[in-house]
């Protein structure tokens, strides 16, 4: 690593630094920290899940107690409340956190908790879709498709920006998690992510 600006050693001025840990903003920099994080997870007696290998979990007497991170954002849930509280203090005891409270938000899915349940709901995310589109005018319909609308590739002209196209099928994807009245819809406008065209874009 290069010396930091304001300081480079006397006389030293074209030495460079040998690191002996990791240091925030270098490439391997995440990966050091998601091991050191799974180590204290792991020696609470959490397991890491093998299908998502950032969602850890652990079963008690009391139910049980699930952590999923994020980057740096974690959540944990569950039913064993003593359980959890145990896990927040450990955690606090290791990595400088900061208990937000219940969830609200998290990646763009907003969560509202009410006596007959949860509920999740994209709104926020939904309206910025929206917004980056230019669409935010446009009317509510009922259905996202029309039923009778039939794509057919090599029908109008193609996009002269497909990443565009590309990046709004991905967020369309995104918003099935609690939408999934639109699945079918996302699905047909997926078949033409290699070839798309103003007509698949309206």
């Amino acid at each position: 690593m290069e010396q930091p600006p304001s300081f480079v050693a006397q006389g030293e001025s074209g030495m460079v630094c040998r690191l002996k840990k990791s240091l925030y903003g270098l490439k391997q920099s995440p990966r050091a920290w998601f091991g050191r994080f799974s180590e204290v997870v792991l020696s609470f007696g959490l397991r890491r899940c093998t299908v998502d290998h950032s969602v850890f979990y652990k079963h008690t007497p009391n139910g049980r107690i699930l952590l999923i991170v994020y980057v740096d954002d974690i959540v944990i849930t569950g039913d064993d409340n003593h359980g959890i509280q145990q896990l927040k203090s450990f955690l606090q005891s290791k990595f400088q956190t900061k208990d937000l409270g219940h969830l609200k938000y998290f990646l763009g899915i907003e969560v509202a908790r009410s006596q007959l349940g949860i509920c999740l709901s994209q709104r926020k995310y939904c309206l910025d879709v929206l917004s980056d589109i230019g669409m935010l005018d446009s009317k509510p319909v009922d259905t996202p498709m029309d039923p009778n609308t039939k794509l057919v590739p090599d029908e109008g002209e193609l996009l002269t920006n497909p990443e565009q196209y590309r990046r709004l099928v991905g967020k369309l994807n995104y918003l099935t998690v609690t939408r999934p009245d639109i699945a079918c819809a996302t699905s047909m406008v997926s078949q033409f992510l290699s070839q798309s065209s103003n007509i698949s874009l309206e």
